[in-house]
């Protein structure tokens, strides 16, 4: 399955970029989701005005039907691996499950623009899943939890992003 997904954030992009690499923005993330627990930031380096960022998500909802019989709820976690340019402002981004590594696969772009004193997210990517006889039922699954998700973190990142200003 092809997406793209677009949010807007009312924050600066270049907060919202140092929220990206700051723990406690994704430690706040447990109150902004349902179905997903508060992610974790594995890593994070600048190098040569490229940013890295390793975040571990775990899925925190229930599994139904034919999906629950192959799949383990408690190994329903990933990594984010995005590498992004602070000066072309754009980056790219994997998803590496930490188990059924066959089954999912995930990977895209990210640029931020600025917009209207905000930033204009764009996420635009690949999803595939390869589980015999649900495969579209899942891919549809998993992209309405991720634009969900996008939309929760749009929200968080604007208010992370208003109570840590630059330089404060």
């Amino acid at each position: 399955m092809e997406f793209t997904v677009t949010e807007t954030i009312d924050a600066a992009r270049d907060d919202v970029v140092r929220a990206l690499a700051d723990p406690e923005y994704y430690a706040g993330l447990g109150d902004a989701s349902t179905s997903v627990r508060a992610p974790e930031l594995l890593s994070d380096a600048t190098v040569d005005g490229t940013l890295r960022v390793r975040v571990r998500y775990a899925f925190a909802g229930s599994i139904t039907g034919p999906a629950a019989m192959v799949v383990d709820v408690d190994k329903l976690t990933w990594v984010l691996e995005t590498t992004y340019d602070i000066t072309a402002h754009r980056g790219t981004l994997v998803v590496v499950p930490d188990h059924y590594e066959g089954m999912l696969r995930c990977h895209g772009t990210l640029t931020l623009d600025e917009s209207d004193g905000g930033t204009l997210e764009t996420v635009a990517g690949r999803l595939e899943v390869r589980v015999p006889l649900v495969s579209k039922a899942a891919e549809r699954a998993i992209f309405g939890g991720f634009t969900t998700q996008l939309g929760r973190e749009a929200v968080a990142l604007a208010g992370w992003c208003a109570a840590n200003p630059a330089g404060g």
